[in-house]
């Protein structure tokens, strides 16, 4: 077996969250799975009433190693998985089996009621499943409508110096570039001057002791539009203090590491959202 692909698979981190027919069920044989057709797999809603809520009960009895992910990951041939949406969602299993290698699968799941609750972030960023961010072009924060600049630690907006989406514009920014938060997997995918990058996201909602940030959005594999630390050499960042996030607007702040009151700030808005 291969030792690394094994040893990076079951140190991963399992989240946990605190019944009815079967949605699914693959039927395999052999000591060796070697394609999904034969991963023996039981998927159930757990049920409210006759509702089927935002948890599901996985089950695999196949000589595999399971990971089972929605927004968390779940490390686990048997356990109970958190959904984070309504309505059609996806359940992805990724199984190591033994010969080292390694099969995927996703499961298409329904639900009807977010019964167990969800944070909120969730449903600002992504909507019931996924949500476009732009560019707040006609934000009311200053009176230039800056969209990205900086400003004190405890402002709320750029306050100090910024751009508008003329300068923003001129200075080579994609002011039209997009941001798509998505439920499955926690996917992250951005548009930004006609490249399209992906990655993922998680939300850490500890509050700042040094900014207004109600907590932290930190992005994997990619960036944010235009997500430089502009006086710390332009360097890419990745992890950001969550200023204001609602159904419609969110500001996101880094503190310069140059100095210790300067934070950069960026504006954005829900795509189809006018102030």
């Amino acid at each position: 077996m291969n030792n690394i692909i094994k040893m990076v698979f079951v140190l991963m981190v399992a989240y946990s969250f605190v019944a009815c027919s079967p949605i699914e069920k693959d039927f395999g044989t052999g000591d060796v799975v070697t394609s999904t057709d034969q991963l023996n797999v039981t998927i159930t809603p757990v049920m409210y009433k006759t509702y089927k809520t935002n948890k599901y009960k996985v089950h695999c009895t196949s000589p595999v190693i399971c990971k089972w992910t929605t927004t968390a990951s779940y490390i686990s041939n048997d356990t109970t998985v958190m959904i984070l949406g309504k309505g059609s969602q996806n359940i992805k299993l990724t199984a190591l089996a033994a010969d080292g290698s390694i099969l995927t699968k996703t499961y298409s799941v329904t639900v009807d009621s977010l019964y167990y609750p969800v944070p909120p972030q969730w449903g600002y960023l992504c909507g019931a499943s996924a949500r476009t961010w732009v560019w707040a072009v006609d934000n009311t924060y200053s009176g230039s409508k800056w969209i990205w600049g900086n400003g004190g630690l405890t402002d709320t907006a750029p306050a100090w110096w910024g751009r508008t989406a003329s300068d923003a514009a001129s200075d080579g920014i994609d002011i039209n570039g997009t941001m798509n938060f998505s439920l499955d997997a926690a996917t992250f995918t951005k548009v930004e001057s006609g490249v399209t990058s992906t990655g993922s996201f998680s939300f850490d909602m500890t509050p700042s002791t040094t900014t207004k940030g109600i907590g932290t959005l930190t992005i994997n594999g990619t960036t944010i539009l235009h997500g430089i630390s502009q006086n710390d050499d332009k360097k890419v960042v990745y992890k950001f203090n969550i200023i204001k996030l609602t159904n419609d607007e969110l500001i996101l702040e880094y503190s310069t590491e140059s100095n210790t009151y300067e934070g950069w700030y960026w504006v954005f808005k829900r795509q189809g959202f006018s102030y």
